[in-house]
């Protein structure tokens, strides 16, 4: 009976499996997670506040584009109200010109001469400012009406018309005051027009070219000669 039970008693080295300790598995450190969450946090602000920062560039960037652009509009927009007011100017200047002429002359004195080469149609009246020209050919003669003189003209033969005088406006301000006499000689035909050389004699200095050009008549031709 002894040996059986000595037999029965397990040896120490053999220890069941069962019985074997297990090991724990370590629980995450606390410390470890709150370090996590600070860094994940401190991420966020970082990035809202480069966020943040973008934005207010791009507001800075818009508000100095809107400036630069306002200016730039600010002398154009000026630049454009100039030029409308010169226009207006101009178009007011141009249709409140007025040149009235065959008035009785104010003296007798003629020291200044210009001749011009002028062409007319035939048989259609024109206006030099408010004074009607008309000139009808016939063969090698014409007659010509200014105002309410009439003459018949010869190819080459000079005639004078009786002096009178001219006043020039604009806005109704006076500009130019003077007598003026005419000595017209026909010379025929040219480009289907009545063609005259016509000798002005004045009281004041010749007529400026602009405003020669507002008192011709579209369907005539003035020339300085």
């Amino acid at each position: 009976m002894a040996e059986e039970q000595e037999n029965n008693v397990p040896s120490p080295v053999e220890v069941p499996e069962e019985a074997a300790p297990q090991k724990e598995t370590p629980a995450p450190s606390t410390d470890t997670a709150v370090i996590s969450d600070e860094e994940r946090q401190k991420i966020i602000e970082e990035e809202r506040e480069r966020v943040k920062n973008e934005q207010k560039l791009q507001e800075e960037a818009v508000i100095t584009y809107k400036k630069e652009h306002k200016k730039g509009f600010g002398l154009v927009k000026g630049l454009l109200v100039l030029m409308v007011l010169i226009v207006v100017v101009v178009a007011a200047g141009y249709l409140t010109f007025n040149a009235y002429g065959n008035q009785s002359p104010w003296g007798n004195s003629y020291p200044y001469v210009a001749t011009y080469d002028v062409l007319l149609p035939d048989s259609s009246e024109v206006f030099f400012g408010n004074v009607p020209v008309l000139a009808v050919g016939s063969g090698n003669e014409v007659t010509l009406k200014i105002g309410n003189e009439r003459k018949i003209l010869s190819i080459g033969t000079p005639v004078e018309f009786p002096p009178a005088h001219m006043t020039v406006k604009v806005y109704g301000i006076t500009l130019r005051e003077n007598d003026y006499h005419l000595t017209i000689t026909y010379r025929g035909l040219v480009e289907n027009r009545l063609n005259f050389l016509v000798s002005a004699r004045t009281s004041e200095t010749p007529m400026s070219s602009w405003m020669t050009g507002l008192i011709v008549p579209s369907r005539a031709t003035v020339r300085p000669v």
